[in-house]
């Protein structure tokens, strides 16, 4: 009980820590105007679609605000984790804060704990929020089933960016100073969401001068990925060679229900609930073997 209760303090403390932070706020300015500013275009192509081409479905715009959350989600859990760790050691904090009645897992888990809760909120607000900004800008009602597709995405966002904390705090506990740590991790979150796909298809056409062999092997690392598992649970799995999606197109693709969408895409939320809570066991192991004295 009084594990909990330490955890449950050190949980606030960073959660209150991370609210009160000018780096924080900022990227959460920047993301919130992002997400509406798309939420808003996209908004105006639904009335657009409806009235041109009577077709009245509000999902068919989520599915371009999924794509910008997607590529920024990841950037939130990196801002939230960079300097979990070193910047308490580099502050000699830690070892003050070692000196309490309380254990290195406590503090680790309510910093994860903490800024777990910052994604949620952050993503909670600014989805729900864009929901809002869409409905206004394309004047169609929402139904139930539509709340519950919105909220579920919510929610899938919120494991992919949990992925991205967990790395962050990792190589924080591993580095020796936060511009080191957080530069690792933008270098990190760029080769695996933006270049290594290229850089494997390129390497391989230049070989092979084969492109399908060239898209079958960049499909291979895609697999391992985590934004090509968020990306194929939000709105579909695309053809690699023609880029139209094939099937169900992810969890706004309301022509089928949400039994056949956990059916079509099972491995993939598999990988996005499972992967976290794997990084995150790595994180608090990696924090409770580090020796923290300067």
């Amino acid at each position: 009980m009084e594990n909990f209760s330490n955890v449950k303090v050190i949980a606030q403390k960073e959660f209150t820590d991370h609210l009160k932070s000018p780096v924080f706020l900022s990227f959460t300015a920047t993301f919130t105007l992002v997400v509406l500013a798309w939420s808003y275009v996209q908004g105006t192509e639904v009335e657009y679609t409806l009235n041109v081409l009577g077709s009245p479905d509000i999902m068919r715009g989520f599915k371009g605000v999924a794509e910008v959350v997607g590529c920024f989600a990841p950037i939130i859990g990196i801002v939230l984790g960079f300097d979990a760790i070193v910047k308490e050691i580099r502050s000699s904090s830690m070892n003050v804060l070692l000196t309490h009645p309380v254990f290195r897992d406590n503090i680790i888990l309510g910093k994860i704990l903490g800024s777990g809760s910052c994604i949620l909120l952050v993503l909670f607000f600014s989805i729900n929020l864009a929901t809002g900004v869409m409905l206004m800008a394309s004047g169609l009602p929402v139904t139930m089933q539509q709340i519950i597709r919105i909220e579920m995405f919510v929610f899938l966002t919120f494991f992919y960016a949990l992925i991205f904390l967990a790395i962050s705090i990792m190589i924080s506990t591993i580095a020796k100073k936060s511009n080191n740590s957080f530069l690792f991790n933008l270098i990190f979150w760029l080769v695996i969401t933006v270049l290594l796909a290229k850089l494997i298809f390129t390497v391989s056409y230049a070989f092979s001068e084969d492109l399908n062999i060239a898209n079958s092997q960049t499909q291979t690392i895609k697999n391992f990925l985590p934004d090509y598992h968020f990306s194929a649970t939000a709105v579909g799995i695309k053809d690699i060679n023609t880029g139209l999606t094939s099937g169900i197109g992810g969890i706004f693709d309301t022509r089928y229900t949400l039994g056949a969408w956990i059916g079509e895409f099972w491995p993939n939320l598999a990988y996005l609930f499972v992967l976290p809570i794997i990084l995150l066991i790595g994180s608090i192991l990696a924090f409770l073997k580090k020796d923290i004295t300067y």
